[in-house]
């Protein structure tokens, strides 16, 4: 994710690439950005990426299923 919010594919590992996920109170997941704070991965809901800058925490387009652990 650039400075400016939007999610890009790279051909090369950089910090820009790493995401942290939170588990949210109502259950959801986040993805913020490690390198730029307070950038969230949001999707549209036609599916496309929204700019992390124009989005929050707490709106639903930046909240994802989590993932289940099979055992």
């Amino acid at each position: 994710m650039s400075a400016q919010g939007r999610a890009y594919g790279a051909a090369n590992f950089s910090d820009d690439c790493l995401l942290k996920e939170h588990l949210e109170e109502n259950h959801y997941t986040t993805y913020s950005s490690l390198a730029h704070p307070g950038l969230y991965l949001a999707l549209s809901h036609r599916g496309e990426l929204r700019k992390g800058n124009t989005v929050g925490r707490h709106q639903s387009c930046t909240h994802f299923l989590p993932r289940r652990t099979t055992t």
